[in-house]
């Protein structure tokens, strides 16, 4: 765990947070939609925002349980995810069982996490760390040691986030997204697509899915979920989850 807390807490396809007893988790998450956010430029010109608007929820929420409210204070925990993650490979050209796809996808995971630590880090400067920050992983450094977080921008961030904490235990959480990237006209979560077009069926209602900037350049590239190597997958999610601090 990047913080101070005690007992594990595991419940099937949900976001997995360590914490103590009588503690009651609360999702804030947001997620980037990767298939227009899908530049270093824009992923610096976004992200801050996103962590100040998620930070603001945790402040501005009216809760309905006490537990909530309280674990909700001390950890600060929010979820930076995205979408549109197959939409970002097959705008690019990439392919999904390829290196390429591994390699693209670790740049910019940690880029985006880079940004996010960096922004929850000013966040604390301007608004206070999250109370239980001094003797997590994050105060002591272990959390970007454990991660091979060693490059000069890196030390410089983890001697930045000692000096002056962190505003949010919790940080980045990849959420489905299977309603919101329909809505948001992107592919859902981190998932390769079931097919380039298909029929759903949302409460009663058939509607009609199609991936996203489909076209004769798009189309080699949205390769359906099952006529994936799944193994490729296997791979790209043991990269992102160096870049992830929640499950």
């Amino acid at each position: 765990s990047t913080t101070t807390l005690k007992e594990t807490k595991d419940r099937k396809d949900e976001i997995i947070q360590t914490y103590s007893p009588g503690d009651l988790v609360v999702c804030n998450l947001s997620s980037i939609n990767l298939g227009i956010t899908n530049t270093i430029e824009k992923i610096n010109e976004i992200v801050p925002v996103q962590i100040r608007m998620l930070d603001n929820v945790i402040t501005m929420n009216t809760l309905p349980l006490e537990q909530a409210i309280r674990t909700n204070m001390r950890y600060r925990a929010i979820g930076v995810g995205i979408s549109g993650y197959h939409q970002f490979l097959a705008v690019r050209g990439i392919e999904w069982e390829s290196e390429e796809h591994l390699n693209t996808i670790n740049e910019f995971f940690e880029e985006i996490n880079f940004v996010a630590i960096k922004a929850s880090m000013k966040l604390a400067k301007e608004r206070g760390s999250y109370p239980l920050f001094r003797g997590s992983d994050w105060d002591n450094g272990d959390y970007f040691k454990l991660r091979n977080y060693v490059s000069g921008r890196w030390n410089k961030l983890s001697q930045e986030v000692h000096e002056n904490g962190l505003r949010n235990g919790y940080i980045m959480a990849i959420a489905p997204t299977g309603s919101t990237s329909v809505i948001a006209g992107s592919t859902a979560g981190i998932d390769p697509i079931f097919k380039p077009v298909f029929v759903e069926e949302k409460k009663g209602f058939l509607v009609k899915q199609v991936a996203p900037d489909l076209n004769t350049h798009t189309l080699p590239f949205y390769r359906g979920a099952h006529k994936i190597d799944q193994m490729w997958s296997i791979r790209a999610a043991a990269i992102r989850q160096r870049h992830l601090d929640q499950s």
